[in-house]
């Protein structure tokens, strides 16, 4: 771009001093490029180049829209190779997080049935028959000492 911009200000610079000194030269509508020689008359005023920098403004002017174009691919390229990274970062943690799930899943289901199976299996003990032993002994006693109680009183 910078390229671009310095190429059409070198362009302008170098046709305009002809163009604005030279009142009574109309410019011609097609530009003529004559080798000149050392000691040659030149027939206009301007700005003599040589054959070397010529070439290299033509070429340069010639591959700039191809550098421009590969230097936006190379960026889109880079963005483009950012962004699908991200996204597989972001699919490998989905999957991660799915995996995790489906474990936990596994071992609360595991679980589940481990303590279903010693709920399920286990047979009742004696302990609701030794409280209810408990508790009718302690009433029996309670009644027998409540009428030896009301023996000894009459």
């Amino acid at each position: 771009m910078v390229r671009k911009i310095l190429a059409a200000y070198l362009a302008v610079f170098m046709i305009s001093p002809p163009v604005l000194m030279a009142a009574d030269i109309e410019p011609s509508p097609e530009y003529i490029i004559l080798p000149v020689e050392a000691g040659d008359i030149v027939p206009f005023d301007g700005v003599l180049l040589s054959l070397d920098a010529a070439a290299k403004i033509v070429t340069e002017k010639k591959f700039e829209d191809a550098e421009c174009e590969l230097r936006i691919g190379y960026e889109l390229h880079i963005q483009e190779e950012k962004y699908q990274l991200q996204l597989d970062y972001k699919d490998i943690e989905i999957t991660s997080w799915k995996d995790k799930y489906e474990s936990m899943m596994i071992l609360k289901s595991a679980e589940n049935d481990r303590l279903t199976d010693l709920v399920v299996k286990q047979r009742p003990g004696k302990d609701p028959f030794m409280i209810a032993l408990g508790f009718g002994i302690g009433t029996l006693t309670s009644l027998g000492i409540f009428a030896l109680s009301t023996e000894i009183v009459k």
